[in-house]
């Protein structure tokens, strides 16, 4: 319960039993006033009738006239005259009942009329004793008026005062309000400054202190963003050419070697420049490092005319260009043209080009490949084009059997998404100290028939190519909420989207007409995650999820990461759960580098996931890192 709401409990009862005593008090005071008024018109008449009564000299029917107008004249429940002996000579007495009273107030004040008497005497000669009685009725009538009027001006008066005090109390914990608005921000590792100037000590000296921690922690944070910034631009550029590095390239080229790239492959061009080390003896290192330069920038212009090319210098002479989706055939004419322009660069700058040449060495490649296998054939191409000195080795992929012809795999396809034949298959993501489980992965394939199962990697790459790569996504993430949650509960379960999906507007909207319809029913805490590239690429779109995200409580992963971001800002904005990147990408990082991003995640609460760890050896690697949460085969049961 609030502060406000306990607050204005105990105002309440207080206000409340306050009320009620000082009512109760009030009507006792009535009460006794119509009492003690009863009493004495009882006496008043009694005293009165008597006197009367005495000049009738004993007359006891002059008497009994005089009794019945006064008892009609006033209001009195019995007058009763006596004889000396205790004989009754004459009585009137009221029989009406108080039908304008509530029973339970009747049974709640037990009241008994007052009676008063006097003696009747004519001359010195007592007649008899006179009763009165007053009528309670009236009485009952009277004090239950005064007590609904009470009860009115009470109630009015009450419900004023709780008005008037749940405004001062609004206005007094106003800043408590924004004290705990920036308290539940710090529990979402966001970083809100508020306004200081209020009123109430005790609540400034808070937010003061609030605002202090806050921004140590922006302050932490964008010194880890500023150093892996700097530490990116170091490990990552080339100081000469300013282009992308090996190391770079190393990290990137996972993402073109995957069930789910962009493409099924495509070609590499390895550039090598022979003679250099002579050419930095007779030219000096000034001018071969503007040779470079001006190559780099020939190089460069040929790659960006290619949708998703990665050109990096690999070492001090060599140039790598991987192009995705290029045909054989187009990589030869691209080949043929660097080849022309290097060689007309080096001429230009009077170098010897007999000893200072260019070889080309073009080969291609499938998403298939492992990296090991990618680069050992590139280099093969380069080292038969330095072999036979004609500049340019080709080397094209052998062929290798496709599962499904794409008539057959759209058959597949279309089948699977029409009848929701996927079936969902779950992976653990584990800490390395404990063996907890971080998060469980959900993974997917189409169980065709049931005889025959397709793997994600094997039919993923085909609907990509038949655009139904969309269609596939939209079907898994309504069979998630709709059919998967059966009997799971308690957990924790993320599934990773792709990166064309999540770039359609139509993804969006559907996004927020399932979740509206079928969020608050999943009895497990949902991620979905997102690959690194989005993320620091449109943080407006991303931004926009999040939002969404937030109201259905959903939280957000971060996938694919390699540090590739020239502002690390978008992490503080987005606070994923996680960052999962390759166990490459942690082995091989520079302390300081990983030193940076591990203060990002400390500071964002985020927690860092190394993927693709199949053994101890590697998870033993990654534990020296000071990454302790890993996914791969290691996290197997058994393993």
């Amino acid at each position: 319960m609030t502060l406000f709401k306990q607050i204005a409990v105990l105002f309440s009862i207080f206000l409340t039993l306050l009320l009620l005593i000082v009512l109760a008090l009030n009507f006792q005071s009535a009460s006794k006033s119509v009492n003690e008024r009863l009493f004495e018109d009882a006496v008043n008449t009694a005293t009165s009738l008597s006197l009367s009564l005495g000049s009738a000299k004993g007359d006891i029917s002059m008497m009994s006239i005089m009794i019945d107008a006064n008892f009609d004249s006033g209001h009195y429940s019995k007058i009763s005259l006596l004889d000396m002996d205790g004989a009754l000579l004459h009585e009137r007495k009221n029989y009406q009942d108080t039908l304008d009273v509530p029973q339970w107030f009747l049974e709640a004040i037990n009241r008994e009329a007052p009676m008063a008497s006097a003696n009747v005497s004519s001359g010195w000669n007592p007649v008899g004793i006179l009763n009165v009685q007053s009528d309670i009725s009236y009485a009952n009538i009277q004090l239950y008026t005064i007590l609904k009027d009470l009860f009115i001006s009470f109630t009015l008066l009450g419900t004023l005062a709780l008005l008037l005090v749940n405004a001062l109390l609004i206005m007094i914990l106003k800043p408590l309000k924004r004290v705990q608005f920036q308290a539940e921000a710090v529990t979402r590792n966001e970083f809100i400054l508020v306004d200081t100037n209020i009123f109430t000590k005790e609540f400034r000296d808070v937010v003061v202190g609030m605002n202090t921690m806050v921004l140590k922690a922006k302050a932490l944070f964008e010194k880890g963003n500023q150093a892996l910034k700097k530490q990116k631009e170091l490990e990552y550029t080339d100081t000469i050419t300013k282009l992308k590095n090996h190391k770079y390239f190393m990290q990137k080229l996972p993402e073109y070697l995957k069930a789910d790239a962009i493409s099924k492959g495509g070609i590499n061009i390895l550039i090598a420049l022979n003679g250099l080390v002579h050419a930095n003896e007779e030219k000096g290192k000034k001018d071969v490092n503007t040779l470079l330069f001006c190559i780099a920038n020939i190089l460069n212009d040929y790659a960006k005319q290619y949708k998703g090319s990665v050109l990096t210098k690999i070492s001090f002479s060599e140039f790598f260009i991987l192009v995705p989706d290029l045909k054989y055939t187009d990589g030869t004419v691209l080949v043929d043209g660097i080849e022309h322009f290097v060689g007309d660069i080096i001429k230009e700058y009077s170098f010897d080009i007999s000893r200072t040449y260019v070889s080309i060495g073009l080969s291609e490649y499938s998403y298939k490949d492992k990296i090991g296998v990618l680069l050992a054939r590139a280099d093969s191409a380069l080292a038969h084009s330095k072999y036979l000195q004609n500049n340019k080795y080709l080397v094209k992929l052998e062929n290798t059997d496709e599962l499904l012809s794409q008539k057959q795999w759209k058959r597949v396809l279309m089948k699977a998404i029409e009848e929701n034949k996927f079936a969902f298959e779950t992976s653990r993501v584990l800490h390395i100290e404990n063996k907890s489980v971080f998060c469980t992965t959900l993974e997917f394939n189409i169980r065709y028939d049931d005889t025959q199962t397709y793997m994600y990697e094997q039919f993923m790459l085909p609907a990509h190519q038949l655009r139904l790569s969309n269609s596939i996504y939209s079907t898994i993430l309504n069979m998630l909420f709709k059919t998967f949650h059966s009997g799971v509960k308690g957990t924790l379960y993320s599934l990773k989207l792709s990166y064309e999906y999540l770039t359609l507007q139509s993804t969006y909207e559907e996004m927020q007409n399932i979740f509206s319809l079928y969020a608050s029913k999943l009895p497990f805490t949902l991620v979905l995650e997102f690959p690194d590239k989005l993320a620091h690429e449109q943080p407006q779109r991303m931004q926009k999820y999040k939002v969404l995200f937030q109201a259905y409580k959903i939280d957000i992963g971060i996938g694919e990461f390699i540090g590739e971001s020239n502002d690390f800002k978008y992490l503080q904005d987005l606070r994923p759960l996680y960052i999962k990147a390759d166990k490459n990408y942690f082995v091989n990082q520079d302390k300081q580098i990983l030193d940076a991003l591990k203060l990002i995640a400390d500071v964002g609460g985020i927690t860092l996931i190394a993927t693709k760890v199949d053994n101890v050896k590697i998870a033993n690697s990654i534990r020296e890192k000071n990454i302790f949460t890993v996914e791969g085969e290691v996290t197997k049961e058994g393993n």
